[in-house]
């Protein structure tokens, strides 16, 4: 939902119509005058928001916008009236947004309205609970999520535990940092000295014999491994933490 500062609460319809939203005022929208008519500042701001709510890419129920403008009722020549908004073509940003609305009657021009939206989002951000050190393999309890309201989008906030639990920290991390992606790895299934089981398969046969793993390596890569019978180094894609599949 967006709710804005008379808490009045829109839906979100969905959809991202880049430049025109069209509505015709009609009944008690518009106070007929004789000749004149009546746009409500009200008015402006429930299509203002209806034309961001289809427009903005972030999930709505965690999206809050309010609305400035100059609130003030409009009074126009009687006729078909529309309001035209526009945003910058580049804007898909959060915090201040900046957009106009083209006030027309009978399809011709009489008012330009200037509009700033405030955007804040509810966004997700792992956090460490204690210092870590580069190298070290983080657990769940190294970690903690929290939700914060903000106007910055994170390009590199790691934003789900699962991408972060099982992962090795490449730098050191203190207490309370907010976990961004580059600062991790998936840390290697074998290295170099582990003892494995080399598979070998083709058809129906299936041979296994020790193996002695000389380089670091990540499931599905390729590794140098002795076998220890032949005394030879073969190569094999990493299957598991002991398991070689050797290529023949």
């Amino acid at each position: 939902m967006m709710q804005f500062g008379n808490n009045r609460i829109f839906s979100f319809a969905g959809g991202f119509s880049i430049w025109l939203l069209v509505f015709f005022f009609s009944g008690g929208s518009v106070a007929d005058a004789g000749q004149r008519q009546v746009l409500k500042a009200e008015e402006i701001e429930a299509q203002a928001m209806q034309f961001l709510s289809e427009r903005l890419p972030w999930d709505p129920d965690s999206t809050d916008v309010s609305l400035d403008f100059d609130r003030k009722d409009l009074d126009l020549p009687a006729g078909r009236l529309e309001l035209d908004f526009r945003l910058p073509a580049s804007t898909v940003r959060a915090g201040r947004v900046p957009f106009s609305a083209q006030v027309k009657v009978d399809n011709k021009f009489f008012k330009r309205l200037r509009l700033n939206a405030r955007i804040l989002l509810s966004l997700q951000r792992i956090k460490t609970t204690r210092a870590v050190n580069r190298g070290e393999i983080l657990s769940e309890d190294d970690v903690e999520m929290e939700t914060i309201q903000s106007s910055r989008v994170p390009r590199q906030a790691v934003t789900r535990l699962e991408d972060v639990v099982g992962f090795e920290v490449v730098r050191n991390l203190g207490a309370g940092r907010v976990i961004l992606m580059n600062a991790l790895r998936k840390p290697p299934l074998v290295d170099k000295g582990d003892q494995v089981i080399l598979v070998a398969e083709k058809g129906s046969m299936r041979i296994t014999v020790p193996g002695i793993v000389r380089q670091k390596g990540f499931k599905g890569g390729l590794v140098q491994v002795l076998n220890v019978q032949t005394k030879k180094v073969v190569f094999g894609h990493v299957v598991d933490a002991q398991t070689i599949k050797v290529i023949f």
